[in-house]
């Protein structure tokens, strides 16, 4: 699409490509930060606020909007600007961030948490859409790298930040938000240095029902995941509404972007195989990533006792080899405009890692674990970021923001499918094997018994010993299962990117 002239003389003569890049990586720094600090901050918080029934959602709020607001912030960004819609996103951040660190109530909280998730997602579409439009598809690897960095330096970066922040020492809870307003402030003057080149007008509206259908359909099959099972079981009627709920809204959303004049997520763009493939691979790879990251860290909290700081930098293996590769690979994409190979080699490394952690038991070695922890991230950092770069590179200029979100809306859906469906997995597994624990202890073993052993780790090593063993090999159980069901899904992603028909970046789709 043609675009016009760009806007505001000051951005265009003050750009320089190295501090917008700083500017969008902070941004993204600081959204991921947010969720993964939290964690370590919620026992903290369920005891100030209250409302323990209500903690999860807490962490799954974030996940959820962030999954449904992903397309509608790349397609706003194709229509608006990626400078502007990048801004927006930045400053429903903040005051998202200022509505969860003043809260005073856990649904006030549930609140913020809700419309950062939303900005979050906006943050991580518009910054790759920025990078798309200001610079050439072959360079474009050399900055995206350092998105992986980003991301992976929040993961790392955010138990040890939550522990020093709730520590006795710390300023408390409400700082895991707080102190990330001026950090992001700052990130937003840098991306305004950024040229404002917007596209021309459209005159087809904006597609408000399909975004809506969109996110009812993600968000429900994400709540749907998550309670079946666990709030509801899964034959209950309760179940079987939402189930109907998200196949309805699923089956009136592909009906509605089919007659949208400009819908939010463009059928034909599934036309390019290459776009479609590098869909469904990113869609396999985000619940195998999410799967890792989230559950590794309560493997070592719960299963060998660490602390969340010490769980942190134990993570250091898969956190470390997946901002190495993420940084290398962007390098060698800029050398030889070639991407294929990278996607291809990461699903592979990511069916080893699986490998070697489904035989997962508390008494498996500190190296095992470590290999097979630096064995995901190095395949996620060869994954992840080059999906979206494809995914780009398959359609034209006008559509390079809804291909970048669409590729990371995949992925996050996979990762928030994941989480969801692999913690009710893991939450069955326990509820299953503990009545026994109980019994063998001449205790009683009602459900609010069974709930009372599904503590945080500081809780579940408190137990007496034998129901404390038992607990740490149930859930060990449970992550085996995790893991296993992952390993067809990360050999089904190596497939898909086997199919695909490369052609070098900067090659793909024709200008419309």
């Amino acid at each position: 699409m043609a675009e016009a002239t760009t806007r505001g003389t000051a951005a265009g003569a003050g750009f320089s490509a190295p501090a917008v890049l700083a500017g969008a990586l902070v941004a993204l720094f600081t959204g991921s930060l947010t969720n993964t600090i939290i964690g370590i901050a919620l026992p903290t918080i369920a005891g100030e606020l209250g409302g323990q029934d209500r903690v999860a959602w807490v962490a799954a709020a974030a996940l959820l909007t962030m999954t449904a607001a992903t397309p509608v912030w790349g397609k706003l960004a194709d229509r608006r600007g990626a400078r502007p819609m990048l801004l927006a996103a930045i400053a429903l951040f903040v005051a998202s961030s200022l509505v969860a660190g003043l809260a005073t109530t856990m649904g006030w909280l549930i609140v913020g948490r809700a419309l950062q998730g939303a900005a979050s997602g906006g943050i991580l579409a518009c910054a790759n859409a920025l990078v798309a439009v200001l610079i050439p598809a072959r360079e474009r690897g050399r900055y995206t790298g350092w998105f992986g960095l980003s991301f992976g330096t929040a993961s790392v970066a955010g138990p040890l930040i939550g522990g020093l922040l709730v520590g006795p020492a710390g300023p408390g809870w409400r700082w895991c938000f707080l102190g990330v307003v001026p950090v992001t402030l700052a990130a937003a003057l840098l991306v305004r240095l950024a040229p404002d080149r917007r596209p021309a007008p459209r005159t087809a509206p904006l597609d408000h029902l399909g975004a809506a259908l969109l996110a009812l359909a993600a968000g429900g099959l994400v709540v749907l995941l998550s309670a079946g099972g666990v709030a509801w079981p899964w034959s209950s009627p309760a179940t079987a509404v939402l189930a109907g709920v998200v196949v309805v809204t699923t089956v009136l959303a592909v009906l509605r972007e089919h007659s949208a004049p400009d819908p939010i997520l463009p059928p034909r763009l599934f036309r390019s195989r290459t776009f479609t493939i590098v869909c469904a691979t990113s869609l396999l790879v985000g619940t195998v990533m999410f799967g890792g990251i989230i559950y590794l860290p309560q493997f070592l909290q719960v299963v060998h006792g660490h602390d969340a700081m010490t769980a942190g930098l134990l993570m250091l293996p898969q956190i470390g080899t997946m901002i190495v590769a993420s940084a290398v690979v962007g390098r060698l994409i800029v050398r030889t405009g070639r991407w294929k190979r990278f996607p291809a080699i990461g699903c592979t490394l990511l069916v080893a890692g699986l490998a070697v952690l489904a035989p997962l038991t508390p008494a498996t070695p500190a190296w095992q674990v470590a290999a097979g922890m630096a064995l995901l991230g190095a395949g996620t950092g060869l994954t992840q970021q080059v999906l979206v770069l494809a995914a780009q590179d398959a359609v034209g200029p006008g559509d390079v923001g809804v291909a970048g979100s669409s590729a990371t809306f995949t992925r996050t859906l996979g990762g928030a499918v994941g989480v969801a469906a692999f913690g009710a997995l893991i939450a069955a597994r326990l509820r299953a094997d503990l009545p026994a624990a109980l019994a063998a202890a001449g205790l009683p073993a009602t459900d609010d018994d069974v709930a009372l052993l599904l503590g945080t780790p500081a809780q579940v090593a408190a137990l007496p010993p034998p129901l404390a063993d038992a607990v740490r090999e149930s859930y060990t159980h449970g992550l085996q299962l995790v893991f296993l069901a992952t390993l067809p899904l990360a050999v089904l992603a190596l497939g898909a990117v086997l199919l695909v028909r490369e052609t070098a970046l900067g090659e793909g789709a024709p200008a419309p």
